[in-house]
């Protein structure tokens, strides 16, 4: 289909690297893991906030990651955790109902057991693999990159798009966002990674939703976004 704007978008796909989430016998040479299994420093303690222990969601090893992760050649680990009682509201930053820690060394860490009164997840070691298919923005973001205007008027070229330009739901680093709802309307800095519910795991973000990372190369911010059906 000759449409200018597809040559276009053709430029913009990014290969997301996705998680395997268990399935397989667990490495233990390995670090990455969803929901448990938490390498923590004895000095410091698992994390908490005003509503004590907070649950661990996702451990990342950034050797374990096809390419790293852009902009964190210096980061060996980083791990995500929520607050155990509710998720924030709209776009939060980091220590707002949630906490992401980044490591520089694995040094002085050590695998420590999920505290009880947060133990209600299942946990799996996860393998991270490069996705063969590339992900492309949604039909909202896919506007700040390409006039789709000419796709726009096309019911054609509409239904060739949403079947095309499709991009990764589950949880993955890189790519775009896989957007249930919308994007957010300010972009909150660059698109680092998403979190999805994960069955296997019985991880749940509100109505079998999804949450979103990004960082502000600028402020060296994280912030996170999420929605749900």
């Amino acid at each position: 289909m000759e449409i200018k704007a597809f040559h276009a978008l053709n430029q913009v796909g990014k290969t997301p690297v996705i998680a395997k989430i268990g399935g397989f016998r667990p490495d233990p040479s390995r670090y990455s893991w969803f929901a448990g299994h938490f390498s923590i420093h004895p000095d410091k303690g698992w994390p908490t906030d005003q509503d004590g222990a907070m649950i661990p969601i996702l451990q990342i090893y950034l050797p374990e990651v096809p390419g790293g992760m852009h902009g964190f050649d210096e980061c060996k680990m980083i791990q995500i955790f929520l607050n155990q009682k509710a998720l924030p509201i709209d776009i939060t930053t980091n220590g707002e109902g949630w906490k992401l820690i980044e490591y520089s060394s694995m040094e002085g860490l050590e695998v420590v057991e999920t505290p009880e009164e947060v133990k209600g997840l299942k946990p799996f070691q996860i393998q991270w693999n490069e996705r063969e298919q590339e992900d492309f923005p949604c039909w909202e973001e896919a506007w700040s990159y390409v006039d789709l205007s000419e796709v726009n008027e096309s019911e054609e070229a509409s239904d060739h798009f949403f079947k095309q330009y499709t991009n990764y739901s589950f949880t993955k680093i890189g790519g775009y966002g896989a957007y249930i709802r919308s994007p957010p309307h300010q972009k909150p800095g660059e698109f680092m990674l998403q979190i999805a519910s994960e069955e296997k795991t019985r991880f749940m973000i509100g109505d079998n939703g999804t949450m979103y990372f990004y960082y502000d190369k600028e402020t060296k911010e994280w912030l996170m976004h999420w929605d749900c059906f």
